[in-house]
């Protein structure tokens, strides 16, 4: 057919049905045969022009379909989901990322070789320290340093923990030492060199990083003195030097200022990026390491969000360290020390946070939170040995403990303690020993100054303005701040594990 016939034939054909004939919904339309409202049971129906959520407020949809503005308020609440998940399963990681940086930063313990040596007081910004033992801390750095040698002299009480505060070795009674002092290989994940086939006790890390904690008690007398000639008998050295070991610096921190305690704002995020681009990766598994990438951590690429996901992790890492704060202070499972005690002694699932099924996520965060250090020794306590906490936030009435109150705290006679007891007060907040501006915020049974009772029973005052004449049993609050108290009985005997003896609950008092 020319073109002029085909032209000719399609005239035709168009005058015959009309133009108008072959536009949309004016032919005739074949049978509906076909059901078009199918009864459901599972299958959700589409949603109605507007829904009122609870958390996302009001959203649009047409047909089924989300307004562009919905789109982005799902996306940004989906953001805001993740990241406070992401600020929650990793505030134990934060922790040691935190502790070394301020090792590093305040106190120029930048290498595995300087060692701090400390008695904590309210300059030690690090989550509840005890006030009455001297610690002594330092970081591996395997990545750098490579398989590396701890050195423990006899009489310490340590612990070493991965960069995700979980438990790697206890060192002293509770570690393979038992003790009596011994040496300690750490070896980086993957490592595949040559390792001594005898000598040391082996200890494979999951991660580079790794935080040594190493306690001395003082003296009978309170002195500090001994426990300082024990702590600065540890080494740490990398194995490929265990010839020529490098010297030795022992730092002393006792009354300086450090920070060591992870910031709730966009910070953290960053720090945590940092933290995963360091680490092994293997450090976390799929599912963790997953949920970072979903809101831009990723290891090998640089952690920079935009300005709209820079204010949802801001406002994340914020509402996250108010939800762990609840977890920690109010926890939806608690473990008092005795039925309708307000002194809690117990976190299911420590050290680990495990039962064998599940991992305890809000007990994670409820330890974490308040304390730093996981030790294996503490699932196996031995009457007279270690050390026991209990702690609280509350006073009898249940209500939290605020600074502007006065309170008594009734300890009955004979603590059970082998070594000795003591009672610190802590900010709220910093979770650091509270500063109140006494030498230190709490009181122990080494103290020869403390008002007995003439049964032996002992009370303890809190408040912004000491009792008239028990001046000596009291430990200073600031009004406007919250704090809470711990209570600690190092070598715990018989009576505390059997629950034979409590702590009383701290009462309110007379102004």
């Amino acid at each position: 057919m020319s073109v002029r016939n085909r032209f000719v034939f399609a005239a035709s054909l168009l005058a015959t049905v009309g133009i108008g004939g072959i536009a949309q919904g004016q032919g005739t339309a074949p049978a509906l045969d076909g059901p078009t409202d199918i009864p459901t049971v599972t299958t959700p129906v589409p949603p109605p022009a507007e829904v009122e959520s609870r958390f996302l407020g009001k959203l649009f949809f047409k047909d089924g379909y989300p307004s562009a503005d919905t789109v982005q308020r799902l996306y940004d609440e989906l953001d805001y989901q993740r990241a406070t998940q992401v600020m929650l399963r990793n505030v134990p990681a934060l922790s040691m990322y935190t502790f070394r940086l301020g090792l590093a930063r305040d106190l120029g313990v930048d290498a595995v070789s300087k060692f701090a040596i400390f008695r904590a007081d309210a300059h030690s910004l690090m989550l509840t320290p005890n006030a009455e033992t001297l610690y002594g801390t330092t970081f591996l750095a395997l990545d750098k340093d490579g398989p590396t040698v701890v050195e423990a002299p006899p009489g310490v009480l340590g612990l070493v923990n991965d960069m995700w505060m979980r438990p790697v070795e206890d060192i002293g009674p509770g570690g393979p030492d038992q003790g009596k002092g011994g040496k300690y290989l750490f070896v980086p994940p993957g490592y595949s060199g040559d390792l001594p086939t005898s000598g040391y006790y082996v200890v494979p890390m999951q991660t580079y990083g790794g935080w040594v904690l190493i306690r001395a008690l003082l003296d009978p007398s309170g002195d500090a003195a001994p426990a300082e000639v024990l702590l600065k008998q540890i080494r740490f050295y990398p194995l490929a030097s265990k010839d020529a070991p490098p010297a030795m610096s022992f730092v002393d921190a006792t009354g300086k200022t450090f920070d060591s305690t992870a910031p709730n704002d966009i910070r953290y995020f960053e720090m945590l990026a940092d933290l995963v681009n360091r680490e092994d990766d293997h450090a976390i598994d799929p599912d963790a390491a997953g949920m970072m990438k979903a809101i831009g951590i990723e290891k090998g690429k640089p952690f920079a969000p935009d300005d709209r996901l820079k204010a949802i992790l801001s406002d994340a890492a914020r509402d996250g360290s108010f939800m762990a704060q609840a977890i920690s202070y109010a926890p939806r499972a608690p473990i008092p020390v005795k039925q309708g005690s307000h002194w809690m002694a117990g976190i299911a699932g420590y050290p680990t946070f495990t039962d064998g099924v599940h991992t305890l996520i809000d007990e994670m965060v409820y330890m974490s939170w308040f304390a730093t250090g996981a030790a294996k020794a503490m699932n196996a306590p031995v009457p007279g040995t270690g050390s026991q906490y209990a702690w609280t936030y509350h006073d009898a009435q249940g209500e939290w403990l605020l600074g502007e109150n006065s309170y008594r705290f009734h300890i009955s006679p004979n603590p059970p303690a082998k070594n000795f007891w003591s009672i610190l007060a802590y900010d709220n907040w910093s979770r650091a020993i509270l500063a109140n501006g006494q030498k230190v915020a709490g009181k122990n049974s080494y103290d020869k100054a403390i008002q007995s009772n003439s049964d032996g029973s002992i009370d303890i005052y809190f408040g912004p303005n000491p009792p008239t004449g028990k001046e000596s049993n009291w430990i200073r609050t600031v009004p406007g701040k919250g704090w809470f108290a711990m209570f600690r009985l190092y070598g715990p005997l018989q009576p505390w594990f059997d629950r034979s003896w409590t702590p009383d609950d701290i009462v309110q008092a007379e102004q």
